[in-house]
């Protein structure tokens, strides 16, 4: 398991007559530490991101209802990873990533796992439509937040050397 890349992961259910149970993460696989979760709930064709906080954090998504296409940024390199996501996976993103996924369902639930608690003057993030990312989103009219129609270029983002 290399934790200096985004990576996908199943986590195993285990069913019975009354539903099922997972465990999310456990220290004895991946060996990191989270103190703070967060959930969201998005809406069939919102785009959220592209989000990163400025210190090094590591981020575990769980997809507990739904299906999104979530997109990491290496922000020294600019090299993308495109992860296909539904019910029940998991994908861990490690320090020095910006990540932004879009919602094909009618309703969306994630749990985000962090390495620290959520702090907004520590959030930072890129225009989801950088021309120099060339992301092919699917969603046409993307239904996104203020905040994330004023984000940097990725090349404004690069300048201030964060990772």
């Amino acid at each position: 398991m290399n934790l200096n890349q985004p990576f996908k992961f199943k986590i195993k259910k285990y069913k019975d007559k009354r539903g099922y149970l997972s465990e999310i993460f456990s220290k004895k696989k991946i060996k990191l530490n989270f103190n703070h979760s967060i959930i969201s709930v998005s809406k069939k064709n919102v785009v959220r991101g592209l989000h990163f906080r400025i210190k090094p954090e590591y981020k575990i998504l769980y997809i507990v209802k739904g299906e999104i296409d979530d997109y990491c940024i290496n922000l020294k390199t600019k090299k993308k990873y495109k992860f296909k996501l539904k019910d029940n996976d998991c994908l861990l993103i490690p320090p020095g990533y910006a990540h932004g996924y879009e919602c094909f369902k009618k309703e969306n639930i994630l749990i985000y796992f962090l390495s620290w608690p959520y702090s907004p003057k520590l959030q930072s993030g890129i225009y989801f439509k950088d021309k120099d990312l060339n992301i092919n989103w699917k969603t046409k009219k993307a239904i996104i937040s203020d905040r994330d129609k004023k984000l940097d270029s990725f090349k404004k983002i690069s300048e201030k050397k964060y990772y």
